[in-house]
C-alpha cells in the first residue's frame, strides 16, 4: 500500500520536498502515515490492533541520554584501550540510533541501510540535525543507501564493524519497543551469515555483534570477548 504523507515542515522545505519525492510512490505492507515535521518525523501505523506513533529526531535531547543509559555495553565493546578505533561501519543501521551513540562518543560512523523508506527518512533527519546543530554527532555520521554485503565485497574496510541482527520474537510473547516493532515490519535480516563473514574480513580491529543475552553466538562462533547487560550482550571478535 502507498504511504500517507503529511508535510508540516516549514524550516527545511527543500529537504522535505526531496523526501516526499523520494518516498511518495513506495509501497509498504499495511497502513502507514508519515508526518514530516520541522525537527523530525512521526510514523503512525497499527500494531496489535492499536494505533501507534513513533517520533524520531536526532535533535531530541533525550536521545543521547537514553542511549547512554541503555548502551554502555556497546560503547565498551567498540573501545580498544590499546589502540584508537576511529571509524566504524554500522552494517545494520536501521534508524541510526546506535550510530548516533557511537558518533557522540567521537567515532566516525558509516551507516549501511538498504530499505528505501528508512534510508531516505534517516538522510532527512541527518540533514536537519547538521543544519541546526554545528556540534551534532550527526556531522560524524555518513549514510550509504545500499546492501551492506555488496558494500563490503567492494573492498571497504573500517577499524570496527557493528552488526545488530533484529531479535526474533521471544517465546514469552514480550514485544520490543515500538520503534523496533516498526523497523521489523519494514525490513528483515538478510544475508546475515555471509555479512558476518565479510565483516570479519573487513574489520581491521574488531567485529561487534549485538545478541539476546542467552542466545547462542552468531553462526555458533565463539567470541573473543563479551559485554553483558540485563537483556542483551555484545560479542566481540578480534
Amino acid at each position: 500500500m502507498p504511504l500517507t504523507l503529511a508535510n508540516h515542515c516549514a524550516w527545511h522545505k527543500q529537504a522535505a520536498r526531496r523526501l516526499v519525492e523520494s518516498i511518495r510512490d513506495l509501497s509498504v505492507e499495511g497502513e502507514w502515515r508519515l508526518e514530516i515535521e520541522d525537527r523530525g518525523l512521526v510514523f503512525e501505523t497499527r500494531l496489535q490492533g492499536q494505533k501507534t506513533r513513533f517520533e524520531h529526531s536526532f535533535l531530541d535531547p533525550r536521545l543521547r541520554q537514553r542511549a547512554m543509559q541503555k548502551n554502555q555495553g556497546l560503547l565498551r565493546a567498540c573501545n580498544n584501550k590499546r589502540r584508537s578505533i576511529d571509524d566504524i561501519l554500522d552494517l545494520t543501521a536501521g534508524w541510526g540510533r546506535d550510530s548516533f551513540l557511537l558518533a557522540a562518543a567521537g567515532h566516525e560512523v558509516t551507516m549501511l541501510e538498504q530499505q528505501p523508506l528508512i534510508a531516505h527518512c534517516v538522510e532527512f533527519l541527518l540533514h536537519i540535525a547538521r543544519s541546526e546543530d554545528p556540534v551534532s554527532p550527526c556531522h560524524r555520521m555518513r549514510l550509504v543507501h545500499g546492501n551492506a554485503l555488496d558494500y563490503l565485497r567492494e573492498g571497504q574496510t573500517a577499524d570496527a564493524c557493528y552488526l545488530d541482527p533484529m531479535f526474533p520474537t521471544h517465546k514469552s510473547g514480550a514485544k520490543p519497543g515500538k520503534e523496533l516493532q516498526i523497523l521489523q515490519r519494514l525490513t528483515e535480516n538478510r544475508d546475515m551469515e555471509p555479512l558476518f563473514e565479510a565483516a570479519l574480513e573487513a574489520a581491521r580491529q574488531r567485529v561487534v555483534v549485538k545478541r539476546p543475552l542467552h542466545a547462542p553466538p552468531l553462526m555458533e562462533r565463539k567470541p573473543s570477548l563479551q559485554y553483558r547487560e540485563k537483556t542483551i550482550r555484545f560479542d566481540i571478535y578480534l
